[in-house]
């Protein structure tokens, strides 16, 4: 069997963040007294791992890469601002989101449709809805003639007084609970907390002088950008997948799973997540396996194989490799997870080579001594070697060429 060639990774041409660490826990250089070690918390919902908090959705995604947004390709950006306002108002300093009226429009359509499913009658959410999206004097934005947008004062002050403004206006956005057309309205958030509570929204504004003077004139209405609450926030969340929750739970210690507000321990989320996944014993090993040599494992679904490896994290490098795991008794025998013929392996081979991948064969060997009650524990790990194949396409007349050379 010939040598495999360590071909080195891909840089990506551009390259927008800077390398954090590769793992989520203080470690080397970084532990001391202010560098605690923080357990992160996620739920399993529908038998999907999900991380709310932001803190540690940033904590998870930017100290390994793991998970990814539910809304995202990758990192967990999502925002409902229109980018082609936000170019449009850019001096306009403020974290808030800018949307259109039209996009507005629908969200209250969206929390009307939700408040009558809850049993709400038409005339109270149309009262709450009214009364909850009334437009908003806030402190850094004036609504009249003589502001101009795009003035730096202005622009200073929104910024400055944004933060003042969203402590004014929670109390409001909360409620008295014990008024049940305020939690109604509430309901409407969908989540608490501040993301996304207010919005600015660029609307139509007539001058109402213009308007006198040439009323049979239409006029062209001027754009102004009114501050009001978001009746239907869309949150979004940290995904990960099974092999990467309980990496963080089994090999560094530093996730906490809860089903219905309960802990589970490691051997309930092995048991669990095989129930869920039942390959999911196979996959975790050759996971925790790749993880545990500076790898980055991701799903490598898109190219038909079980994982992909990335050098860093995929912001940087491209994926090097494509795997598939198999596991196999001490004689490469047992039964096949994905049995290839030539030709299904072939083409796998071809496209990995096309989108300048290699293909691994990772083999887990089991020992034949080993029974299915050792299995039930993630400690089965101990006695499993793993064997790696990288398989290349044979071709002629490269080879013609190499000889000739020679």
């Amino acid at each position: 069997m010939a040598e495999a060639v360590f071909r080195a990774p891909k840089r990506k041409r551009r390259v927008y963040e800077s390398y954090e660490s590769p793992l989520p826990i203080p470690f080397g250089q970084d532990c001391g007294p202010k560098q605690d070690f923080k357990v992160f918390t996620a739920e399993m919902i529908n038998n999907n791992v999900i991380v709310r908090n932001a803190e540690d959705m940033e904590q998870l995604y930017g100290k390994g890469y793991f998970g990814k947004g539910i809304l995202s390709r990758s990192r967990p950006n999502f925002t409902i601002s229109d980018p082609k306002l936000v170019a449009k108002w850019k001096d306009v300093k403020t974290q808030m989101p800018i949307i259109t009226s039209k996009k507005y429009r629908q969200s209250v359509e969206w929390a009307a449709e939700l408040m009558q499913r809850q049993g709400q009658e038409g005339s109270t959410v149309q009262r709450i809805l009214q009364d909850y999206t009334k437009p908003l004097e806030h402190p850094g934005i004036k609504r009249n003639k003589e502001v101009e947008w795009h003035d730096e004062r202005n622009s200073e002050t929104v910024s400055k007084m944004e933060g003042s403004a969203d402590r004014e206006e929670l109390p409001m956005m909360n409620g008295d609970p014990g008024d049940r057309s305020q939690q109604a309205g509430l309901l409407c958030a969908r989540e608490k907390g501040p993301g996304d509570e207010f919005v600015l929204v660029e609307e139509d504004v007539y001058d109402v002088n213009e308007k006198d003077c040439a009323p049979s004139e239409e006029l062209a209405p001027k754009k102004r950008l009114v501050c009001r609450r978001n009746p239907y926030r869309i949150l979004e969340y940290l995904q990960l997948s099974l092999e990467e929750a309980f990496f963080l739970v089994y090999a560094l210690g530093c996730l906490s799973i809860y089903y219905e507000k309960e802990p589970l321990t490691i051997l309930k989320l092995w048991k669990a997540f095989t129930v869920v996944q039942p390959t999911f014993r196979t996959t975790y090993m050759a996971y925790h396996y790749f993880r545990s040599k500076g790898w980055v494992p991701k799903v490598g679904l898109k190219y038909g194989t079980d994982l992909l490896l990335y050098r860093k994290g995929p912001p940087f490098y491209h994926a090097s490799y494509s795997v598939i795991i198999e596991l196999v008794d001490d004689q490469f025998e047992g039964s096949l997870r994905r049995p290839f013929s030539w030709r299904s392996l072939a083409a796998l081979s071809r496209v990995s080579v096309n989108v300048s991948k290699e293909l691994m064969l990772c083999y887990l060997i089991k020992p034949s001594t080993m029974t299915d009650k050792e299995m039930e524990s993630p400690e089965c790990m101990k006695r499993i070697k793993v064997q790696e194949v990288i398989l290349s396409r044979w071709v002629s007349s490269r080879e013609r060429s190499d000889q000739d050379e020679l």
